[in-house]
């Protein structure tokens, strides 16, 4: 009789293990789509203002085909034409699932792996990607404007230098800064539950 007792307690110890499981990863799940929104709509919103960018070094290219135009001219636009796509690219990676899934209790543990990787991902991008792109950029338009410059007066040069890097520094340290915030809020409590969910599955 001890013995049934002993298997009856395992088993209700199992089957409240796996509803606290399932009832985590319900809420996570909830936590995830919308953190995916967000990407997704982020994502949207950057891709048209990136096209509207590119639509413009195109133009730029092709309207001064044929004039005397120095190899930094062509540099900096193609410089800042494959950073924006490669920055493009990496946003768009930072998609979480591009199907939603149907059940995620069948293998929790792949698809919690899965997110943490991805919420990691997130996190490097705004430490370490985003500065390092807003330093790339004043690289190509520095490139871009030994060209475009060149002709103009010290004055001209100097405010045009200035206010570039200062507009560049003030809205990346902004922008930063606010995605690091909303990290903190958003992303690293999801991946706290993710490692918790994970410990209980080991």
């Amino acid at each position: 009789m001890n013995d049934f007792n002993d298997i009856l307690n395992d088993w209700k110890s199992v089957s409240s293990t796996e509803i606290e499981v399932n009832s985590e990863s319900d809420s996570l799940f909830a936590k995830l789509k919308k953190l995916q929104r967000k990407i997704v709509f982020g994502n949207l919103f950057m891709s048209i203002s990136f096209a509207a960018v590119f639509a413009v070094f195109i133009w730029l290219w092709n309207a001064n085909l044929g004039k005397e135009r120095s190899d930094n001219f062509y540099m900096g636009l193609t410089f800042m034409f494959v950073l924006l796509s490669i920055t493009l690219v990496m946003m768009w990676y930072r998609v979480l699932f591009w199907r939603t899934p149907n059940d995620i209790s069948e293998n929790m543990k792949a698809f919690a792996t899965k997110m943490l990787k991805k919420l990691r991902y997130f996190k490097w991008i705004t430490s370490f990607f985003m500065p390092t792109y807003l330093v790339l950029l004043a690289v190509g338009i520095t490139i871009y404007y030994q060209d475009v410059l060149q002709e103009t007066s010290l004055t001209i040069k100097l405010i045009a230098y200035g206010a570039t890097y200062v507009w560049l520094f003030v809205v990346g340290f902004i922008m930063v800064r606010k995605k690091r915030k909303k990290n903190n809020k958003d992303v690293d409590p999801i991946i706290e539950n993710l490692e918790e969910v994970l410990d209980t599955l080991a």
